[in-house]
Order: structure tokens, then C-alpha cells, then sequence
């Protein structure tokens, strides 16, 4: 038995790698298709993913992936194009993206409390907070 086998994914700047496990993780999802399942890259044996997202938040997806919990997010690490809503919001866009339902499932979940706080919110109108 060899050693496992290792995909380098490059988003926009920043390389991450995984392993078969770790693509693994939450399947099917848009790497085991791309690496394991019928997509060209996969009959050719292509190990490589370069792909133009938000590498910030693809840490997030890197250390799911990995088996760790993301949630609750650091409040210390926002970058300065995301706000706290946003890059929850965003998270759940590219977990989406790469078909990780289960990641997709618990960022779900955190989101809908914070859309429900804001219906109760007395300063609602037609389902929106109006924000002071």
C-alpha cells in the first residue's frame, strides 16, 4: 500500500492540500466528482484544482474537510472585504458550490436563527429589519 494519495487545490492565491480521505469526507461532492468520479480530470488522473473563489473562506472548507468544526466562526479574523453576516453567508454559498451538504446543513442552521431574530425584531416591516 502506497501512500494516499494528495490533491493540491489552488484558490485564487493560496494552495491547500488534500488528501483521498479528506475529499472523502462529505461525498459526493464536487472534488470526489472531479478527482474520483466521470469528469475528465479524473480518467486522466489530473491531481490539480486551480479555481478563482475566496481563499479566506475556503479555509474554512480546507478545515471541514479535515473533520474540524467551523462553528462558530472567530470574530477576531474578519477580512476587511467580508462583514460578520456576510462571510456566513458566503461560506454557505461556496459550501454549496462544492456540494458539501452536511457543512451547507450547520451553516444553514446558524443562519435561520439570525433571520428569525431579525422577523421578531418590532421594527420589522414586510419581513425586514430596519437597520438604525
Amino acid at each position: 500500500m502506497g501512500p494516499p494519495k494528495e490533491f493540491t487545490i489552488t484558490v485564487t492565491d493560496r494552495v491547500f492540500v488534500l488528501t483521498e480521505d479528506q475529499i472523502r469526507r462529505d461525498a459526493p461532492n464536487y472534488f470526489t466528482m472531479l478527482f474520483e468520479g466521470s469528469f475528465k480530470e479524473a480518467r486522466e488522473g489530473i491531481r490539480e484544482l486551480k479555481i478563482n473563489r475566496d481563499p479566506y473562506l475556503f479555509t474554512f472548507i480546507h478545515m471541514h474537510l479535515c473533520g474540524y468544526k467551523v462553528l462558530p466562526l472567530p470574530k477576531d479574523t474578519i477580512p476587511s472585504h467580508l462583514s460578520e453576516g456576510s462571510r456566513l453567508k458566503n461560506l454557505l454559498v461556496d459550501a454549496q458550490f462544492y456540494g458539501l451538504d452536511s457543512l451547507a446543513e450547520e451553516l444553514e442552521a446558524e443562519i435561520i436563527p439570525e433571520t428569525k431574530s431579525d422577523l421578531d425584531n418590532p421594527r420589522c416591516a414586510e419581513g425586514k429589519a430596519w437597520r438604525v
